[in-house]
């Protein structure tokens, strides 16, 4: 079969690779359609890994002798550590992430355990490549929130930085949220137009004025951002880091200044269960219309290398990776 294969830094091929054959009574062996090309992606092509990987994680695939798509929960958790026993399964010490250090979904089948493989109905398919990035930020929202009953406003004021899918999906869900009474505003530095704050009603700010946010969530994952975040937010404020930081970033702020103004620090990693994924489908399929504009780019497998070498994604939006174009 072809697959994408990641070997040293910056270095992918497309190359015939052994089919995928089971090892456990629990897995399957799934024909790929889809595939989102997710910046982890670029971040891991650009650091190199330990072995060949296949990489994809984002993956909507289908099953023989069965009707419809299906959606891939890429960790697998082993379901016996600590971690797993308290619903942590991200962070589970066992975990295996298909697409990240077991082969994943760019290629054209995958073999994944049958219970992490979620079925759902929507009127394009492609639209399942944002069921996993969106289930991470149905986590994310509900960490924000709970910091902020931390606050001293019941109405507080959310800057977003970082106008890409990740800002995106947490603005998205922050403003349907029923738990969420304040107001929204989004800051990215590009010059490029974002047509989903439109249809949000969602204002973008070009220059953001400190002390104004109460909540700042950072999702851009870029040095720069992360030091506006912590510059920009009110004492006694919430600073959620979603965007994944490169390795080696420290935090631009001494722990004398995180307690002098209180500010709170959350994080979010992953978290991909059942229960996100299932809302991350329904909110999918209540809005259709709405996470149809965040599908940019469809290229073919063999196009994969130079987009993850020469990151340029569309503002906003995920490139999909057709597996039959």
């Amino acid at each position: 079969m072809r697959a994408a294969v990641l070997s040293k830094a910056n270095q992918v091929e497309i190359r015939e690779f052994p089919e995928p054959s089971k090892t456990q009574d629990n897995e399957v062996i799934a024909k790929v359609e889809f595939v989102g090309v997710c910046k982890t992606d670029q971040q891991l092509t650009a650091a190199g890994l330990d072995k060949d990987c296949i990489l994809g994680h984002e993956v909507v695939c289908s099953l023989p002798n069965q009707k419809g798509h299906f959606a891939l929960n890429n960790e697998i958790s082993c379901g016996k550590c600590s971690y797993c026993l308290e619903g942590l399964t991200s962070h589970c010490i066992n975990l295996q992430e298909l697409g990240v250090n077991e082969h994943g979904g760019y290629a054209d089948q995958i073999c994944a355990p049958i219970n992490s493989l979620h079925p759902f109905e929507l009127s394009n398919p492609a639209l399942g490549v944002l069921i996993e990035p969106l289930s991470c930020a149905v986590r994310g929202v509900k960490r924000i929130l709970a910091g902020v009953n931390l606050l001293a406003t019941s109405h507080p004021k959310v800057l977003v930085i970082g106008g890409g899918i990740s800002g995106t999906l947490i603005t998205y869900l922050l403003n349907h949220s029923p738990n969420f009474k304040g107001e929204i505003k989004v800051y990215d530095i590009t010059k490029e137009p974002l047509p989903w704050l439109n249809r949000l009603g969602i204002e973008r700010i070009q220059v953001p004025e400190p002390n104004q946010a109460h909540v700042v969530v950072e999702c851009s994952g870029s040095p720069g951002g992360l030091a506006t975040a912590l510059d920009l937010v009110r004492k006694g404020g919430l600073v959620c880091i979603y965007g994944v930081p490169k390795q080696g970033i420290s935090l631009p702020i001494s722990p004398h200044e995180l307690f002098m103004r209180e500010i709170a620090v959350v994080t979010s990693f992953a978290g991909a269960t059942d229960e996100t994924i299932a809302a991350a489908i329904a909110s999918i399929k209540g809005d259709e219309a709405f996470f149809e504009q965040l599908l940019g780019r469809f290229i073919p497998l063999e196009k994969l290398p130079i987009e993850l070498t020469n990151w340029s994604p569309q503002p906003g939006t995920r490139t999909v990776v057709d597996l039959d174009a």
